[in-house]
């Protein structure tokens, strides 16, 4: 019975692992076969639900199982934007804003008092579907207006975040 539960614990993280390992199937898809990359990344994508439904529904969530669904997020989210910048339809320092917000998220979320951010909690889910968007119109004026939507974002979500920690006095 220990082994069972152990397993049924380990579910969400696997489920989160698969994501891991799409990331990379999509990242070596989309130069060859846009639309079998546009699958993976879909089902990818659909892997970031699954695992947090799973956790919530089997009463098996955890930091670390949290912390690997963020990682595989960024892995995710990274893959994606490499290969668009690689395309030619995003430049370069859009990843340096994807890994500037994944530091500052592993950076801030090791307070001692967790940090709300109710703008960055949907950051992850809008850069999926900026990939999604991107890779199934592919239209340049669309980009440019989705990389301006970005960059509002993300300023958005860093000043929810700040506004928290300066309110909560948690610098």
């Amino acid at each position: 019975m220990a082994f069972e539960n152990k397993f049924k614990a380990s579910i969400p993280s696997q489920i989160s692992a698969i994501r891991i390992l799409l990331a990379v199937l999509f990242f070596l898809a989309l130069n060859k076969d846009l639309t079998l990359a546009i699958i993976i990344f879909t089902a990818a994508m659909l892997t970031d639900a699954l695992d947090g439904y799973t956790a919530r529904k089997l009463d098996f969530a955890s930091s670390a199982g949290a912390y690997l669904d963020v990682i595989a997020d960024f892995i995710l989210v990274s893959a994606g934007f490499l290969g668009l910048v690689s395309l030619g339809f995003y430049p370069f320092w859009v990843i340096l804003l994807v890994v500037f917000m994944f530091l500052q998220f592993l950076a801030t979320s090791k307070a001692q008092k967790p940090i709300y951010d109710p703008v960055g909690k949907y950051y992850g889910s809008f850069l999926f579907l900026v990939i999604l968007t991107t890779l199934t119109l592919q239209n340049q004026f669309l980009n440019v207006i989705l990389v301006i939507l970005m960059v509002i974002f993300t300023i958005i979500s860093l000043s929810s975040r700040l506004w928290f920690i300066l309110h909560e006095k948690l610098l």
